[in-house]
């Protein structure tokens, strides 16, 4: 969002709370009643101001028969539901929700009635990119509050259920916490069998971190039951089986059969239980003599994907057919287009997450850009400056990274980018 669309929200904000104080004056000098909700007359919305603005705008809804116990009222735009600050019988202030639509219909309902305004509300997007933590080019490994943190190396990241957001430092052998609401950073594991460690996940349900050491058959499970203390994980070869997960970049928990899925710079696709660590070869020679990082489809469990960033280019992996082959990028070519996915071009690609839409997002650290891959199979830049690395906040198309090698995406859509290089955690918010 540039300069002229925040500074024309906040006015909109500003009229809408001086509206309300002026209109609540108005009504007691001309003795309006506000009494409370009376089911035997109807609500009524007269009208309703701003007509347009984003998330957290201030807006004044004007009627009849809204009774005065706000917490009785609700107010919806489309689908999202508003918060309701304050009603004295014939008037609302509201509080605008989070991306309710582009056009919205406003609604009231008090008790068992309900009615939607004729005119609709056009919701304003902000999309705007910052820091949350870091401190531009500095190597630290200073816990603390968000502006005091410092990151040594932040190379990969995942989200739980909580909206902890898990950072692993690859050269720094640490695992560190971001809590944004409680405004803290929190080293949760350092050394002590973590070495390298690369690209965490977590469990079907968003609780059990598992993080892959670079080296050596282990991996680290945390959980929070058990206060986020390391757990070490050594899968086995179940009868007749035989591999070697040394060098692993990635894990991929598959919530079709619970299993935990990751692939060795040898080119072995391996599974393996977490609870019992047996462990079985799924696959062999799926690019041998490159990292790999995972992630299964949202909507098809079947169907792994699989990002080669000495490559640069990805690959799809079908587990019933045991098919193998390229979804985008070109092989062995490093490179910057956008566009089709079977023409598009990549710069050592490394972490990749989907949204629950099943739109593809991808690290592009040679790049320093994050891209897209949507459901139609179309490549674009999401953030960054294609072949460009700095460091700048603020709109997606001006914004700056250096190395982002990480990226995850929350459940409300916005996008955390781990910029290796910045020794920063960044967010893409859509509001």
């Amino acid at each position: 969002m540039n300069y002229s669309t925040k500074r024309r929200q906040l006015l909109l904000s500003m009229i809408g709370v001086a509206l309300w104080l002026g209109f609540a004056c108005n009504n007691k000098e001309n003795g309006i009643s506000e009494g409370p909700y009376d089911p035997s007359r109807p609500v009524k919305i007269t009208e309703f101001y701003p007509d347009s603005g984003g998330m957290a705008t201030k807006m004044i809804i004007k009627g009849e028969n809204f009774g005065i116990a706000s917490e009785d009222v609700r107010v919806y735009f489309n689908q999202k539901k508003a918060a309701v600050v304050e009603s004295n019988g014939d008037m609302l202030y509201v509080i605008v929700p989070k991306q309710p639509g582009d056009e919205c219909k406003v609604s009231v309902a008090v008790g068992n009635d309900s009615l939607a305004f004729e005119k609709t509300f056009s919701y304003i997007t902000s999309v705007t990119v910052s820091t949350i933590a870091g401190k531009v080019g500095v190597q630290g490994s200073t816990d603390g509050t968000l502006a005091e943190a410092e990151f040594h190396s932040p190379r990969y990241l995942i989200i739980d259920a909580e909206k902890n957001i898990f950072v692993s430092e690859f050269n720094n052998h640490m695992l560190r916490q971001i809590n944004e609401e409680s405004n803290m950073v929190t080293t949760i594991h350092k050394g002590n069998g973590m070495t390298n460690p690369n690209a965490p996940a977590t469990d079907a349900d968003k609780k059990v971190i598992f993080v892959p050491n670079d080296g050596g058959n282990v991996f680290l499970e945390f959980d929070p039951e058990l206060q986020w203390a390391g757990k070490k994980i050594s899968p086995r070869p179940a009868e007749g089986e035989s591999f070697s997960i040394d060098y692993k970049h990635s894990l991929a928990p598959n919530p079709k059969d619970g299993m935990i899925y990751t692939r060795a710079y040898n080119g072995q696709l391996i599974k393996f239980n977490a609870r019992t660590k047996a462990a079985y070869v799924v696959a062999i020679d799926l690019m041998p003599n490159s990292d790999g990082y995972l992630y299964f489809h949202p909507k098809d469990p079947n169907l792994l994907f699989l990002c080669y960033q000495k490559k640069h280019c990805i690959y799809t992996f079908d587990l019933t057919t045991k098919e193998h082959k390229l979804f985008s990028g070109t092989l062995n070519q490093a490179g910057w287009m956008d566009g089709e996915r079977e023409f598009a071009e990549f710069n050592a690609p490394r972490q990749i997450c989907f949204d629950k839409d099943g739109n593809l997002y991808v690290a592009d650290g040679g790049n320093h850009v994050i891209r897209k891959i949507d459901i139609n199979g179309i490549v674009s830049t999401v953030v960054g400056i294609p072949g460009v690395k700095g460091y700048r906040d603020g709109n997606p198309d001006e914004a700056m990274f250096n190395a982002p090698d990480g990226v995850a995406i929350d459940d409300e859509g916005i996008i955390y980018i781990a910029d290796y290089e910045n020794r920063l955690i960044r967010k893409l918010a859509i509001e």
